[in-house]
């Protein structure tokens, strides 16, 4: 038995067919259903290669989000996508393009639900 298990932390690279490679915000290459269905193929790989690497407790990479940042927020009211802003990141290494705040914050729904069930569905580990 191990001494401890192990994992991965962060994302791991999406294939180039999901989203525009080594980007910070990469575009989707599909919408609608085929971006879903590219999103839950990439999950699947995620989950096969860590499987294959010996991981112990597996992630979905997060392959069906674009930033670790903007999955959140999707799912709170009162950020509006539409109207963006852009800032420094990263003692301003980077500039980014970021959602306004417009009214008082609250969650639509469960925060990645939907990929943790996706991801529960296909391992167990």
């Amino acid at each position: 038995m191990a001494l401890f298990a192990t994992t991965i932390a962060g994302s791991l690279p999406k294939p180039a067919w999901l989203a525009e490679p080594n980007k910070l915000w990469p575009a989707w290459r599909s919408a609608g259903a085929a971006l879903e269905d590219a999103k839950r193929d990439a999950t699947l790989l995620a989950l096969k290669l860590q499987e294959d690497c010996g991981i112990d407790i597996v992630t979905d990479g997060e392959q069906s989000r674009q930033h670790f940042v903007h999955g959140f927020l999707e799912f709170v009211d009162g950020i509006d996508f539409a109207r963006k802003v852009e800032i420094g990141i990263r003692a301003d290494r980077y500039k980014a393009m970021v959602p306004t705040v417009t009214a008082a914050l609250r969650l639509k729904s469960r925060v990645h639900a939907h990929e943790a069930r996706l991801a529960r569905a296909h391992t167990k580990r």
